[in-house]
């Protein structure tokens, strides 16, 4: 009787050490993203690449918009997304953050400073390098 305590002690402690390191495993850079945080993420880039086209169909229908709303759109998807992210405790990377700021900043430059400049072009390349960094690293 007493063996078999024992033994069952001994599964249970396995058992615990087991559970303990997956749940170390999953904190870890390395643990897999639910479907969930891979969706936001996509819905994320559809969306930059929906400001993108948005800009490209106005501009072609002959109407012209002001220049702070294209970092202005992409600032609010970027920091929208984070926030969302964040909220359901999920990892953010700091791409969006500094991407989002970033974007949030050329706005405010747009719209108070130099209302005269156009940042699309920086606008774009920041879009398709939050998008590449988040291809190649995994995450957005």
């Amino acid at each position: 009787m007493s063996r078999r305590r024992s033994d069952n002690s001994r599964d249970n402690d396995d058992r615990d050490r087991r559970r303990s390191s997956r749940r170390s495993d999953n904190r870890d850079n390395g643990r897999r993203k639910s479907y969930q945080e891979e969706r936001v993420e996509r819905f994320t880039w559809f969306f930059l690449v929906l400001v993108i086209a948005t800009i490209h169909i106005v501009k072609e229908g002959g109407m012209t918009l002001p220049n702070w709303i294209i970092p202005f759109s992409g600032c609010v998807v970027l920091l929208g997304s984070g926030m969302y992210q964040y909220s359901h405790r999920w990892r953010v990377s700091p791409t969006t953050w500094l991407a989002g700021a970033l974007l949030a900043g050329l706005a405010l430059i747009n719209l108070y400073v130099s209302p005269e400049s156009s940042f699309l072009g920086i606008s774009l390349i920041v879009f398709a390098a939050v998008i590449l960094i988040g291809l190649l690293t995994g995450e957005t």
